[in-house]
């Protein structure tokens, strides 16, 4: 009975835990330069080549992925890294993914809330190459990706990767800019609406083979909590004490 009593007020501290330590939230970007144009052109190993672009009146970026030559496996993910492709072309020097809240890539990424997920989680927020397809295309609208230098978000210094299963980095490419639009409106975010919206196209040609793969990286971890959401009728100094109180409780009862 005590040991019981004990798991539920554990189960009742690691709830209260949570609690103050929800997923940051991304904001959504209403201010890129309008009728900005960049792409990432993959050099080898998956062809094709992914076009960003301003969304409407600047409203986050609209991707366009068109790949070709995809080897066997699958399915294979993607995501926007930290840092660009060297002149070497090594994939592993492009760091971990963009993670301006500093989520971290556990837990995985809830496509059903992308304003939760790693900005730089395409393939988490809007779906992975699905196994065996040697083409794949994609369109979506991300609403937290920036075009604006200097912000968080802004990713046209950064690169493209994609992934196999195990995380071994396959190929990568720099973003460049190919048309640079109008100048960035006043304010970064707003809007209440966190919901993305993509269409896939797939092919099942048959399989031509794996290339050579390179060494995958690690991701940061978060560096920080989070508040307890607003609007909560408790302070994080009390939720502190009860989850204390709880967990001592719970020591007493297993002595």
């Amino acid at each position: 009975m005590r040991t019981s009593v004990a798991l539920s007020l554990l189960g009742a501290a690691a709830t209260g835990v949570a609690a103050q330590n929800p997923l940051p939230t991304a904001a959504a970007v209403t201010n890129n330069p309008v009728g900005l144009v960049a792409e990432a052109v993959l050099p080898g190993n998956i062809k094709g080549k992914v076009v960003a672009k301003s969304g409407e009146d600047g409203v986050g970026v609209q991707f366009n992925v068109e790949l070709s030559s995809i080897p066997e496996g699958g399915p294979f993910t993607y995501h926007i890294h930290v840092n660009p492709v060297p002149e070497n072309g090594n994939c592993s020097a492009t760091g971990a993914h963009l993670d301006p809240t500093e989520r971290g890539e556990t837990p995985v990424c809830d496509k059903s809330k992308p304003e939760t997920c790693q900005v730089g989680d395409l393939a988490g927020k809007y779906g992975a190459i699905p196994e065996g397809k040697t083409t794949f295309s994609a369109n979506y609208l991300d609403k937290y990706a920036s075009l604006v230098e200097g912000t968080g978000a802004y990713f046209l210094n950064r690169s493209i990767v994609f992934h196999y299963p195990n995380k071994t980095r396959i190929a990568c490419a720099n973003f460049k800019i190919t048309n640079v639009g109008s100048a960035p409106h006043p304010s970064e975010s707003g809007g209440e609406d966190h919901t993305g919206t993509v269409t896939q196209t797939i092919s099942s040609a048959a399989p031509i083979g794996t290339n050579p793969a390179q060494t995958t990286g690690g991701a940061p971890s978060p560096s920080g909590t989070m508040p307890v959401a607003a609007g909560a009728s408790f302070s994080t100094s009390s939720m502190t004490g009860v989850v204390a109180a709880l967990l001592g409780g719970a020591m007493m009862l297993m002595l």
